[in-house]
């Protein structure tokens, strides 16, 4: 039993060293031996515990959220759309910057491939796809592409403020006064999934 606990400790030390050593320089010296030297134990329990480094970097990965969900952005967003969207940038911008380690990721995940920046790619994806679906929900198809438009330009405007880049956002303001304010029950769910039909199968 206590043998078991002291893996279980061990092993979030590492977990916990990679999270610090990223938080404070990023991904270009996250290494075996940096990890090792920060965790306390010797390198050798990175492979025997996880494999290797990619190992120990999954299991990071899968270990905590990096990105706040929909549910939970939507849940303090206004009903204005212009609003909405300044809202999201601004509350996904404090997350991430609020976690020194996911702020990393986001400055890394287009240079390095690992485990790491994978994850955050792909919970960044998922979240940007996500997001219009739930804005657009019961709304006309045109209103839905236009969310789909807006949150593509947010995402990409919303990373290249957490990279700390000026960017232009008139298109993003002229797509905000092209977006209608969800009207709950304005589509039936028929009329919504009808419109979603391939044309070539009419």
């Amino acid at each position: 039993m206590t043998r078991k606990r002291s893996r279980a400790n061990t092993e979030q030390r590492f977990q916990d060293a990679v999270v610090e050593l990223v938080a404070e320089s990023g991904c270009a010296q996250l290494g075996v031996n940096l990890v090792a030297e920060r965790a306390g134990f010797d390198k050798v329990l990175i492979y025997r515990y996880f494999g290797d480094l990619d190992g120990l970097l999954e299991r990071v990965a899968d270990s905590r959220p990096w990105l706040p969900s929909a549910d939970e952005l939507l849940a303090s967003v206004p009903g204005d759309p212009a609003r909405v969207l300044a809202e999201l940038a601004r509350l996904i911008s404090q997350h991430v910057r609020m976690d020194a380690a996911t702020h990393q990721l986001c400055l890394w995940r287009h240079a390095v491939k690992n485990p790491l920046t994978a994850r955050l790619t792909a919970d960044w994806k998922e979240l940007w796809k996500e997001l219009p679906v739930r804005l657009g929900a019961g709304l006309d198809y045109e209103a839905r592409q236009n969310w789909e438009k807006a949150c593509a330009l947010l995402a990409l405007a919303t990373e290249a403020g957490l990279m700390d880049e000026a960017i232009d956002l008139s298109a993003l303001d002229a797509l905000s006064n092209e977006l209608v304010a969800a009207d709950v029950g304005a589509d039936s769910p028929a009329a919504v999934e009808e419109d979603r039909l391939p044309t070539n199968l009419l």
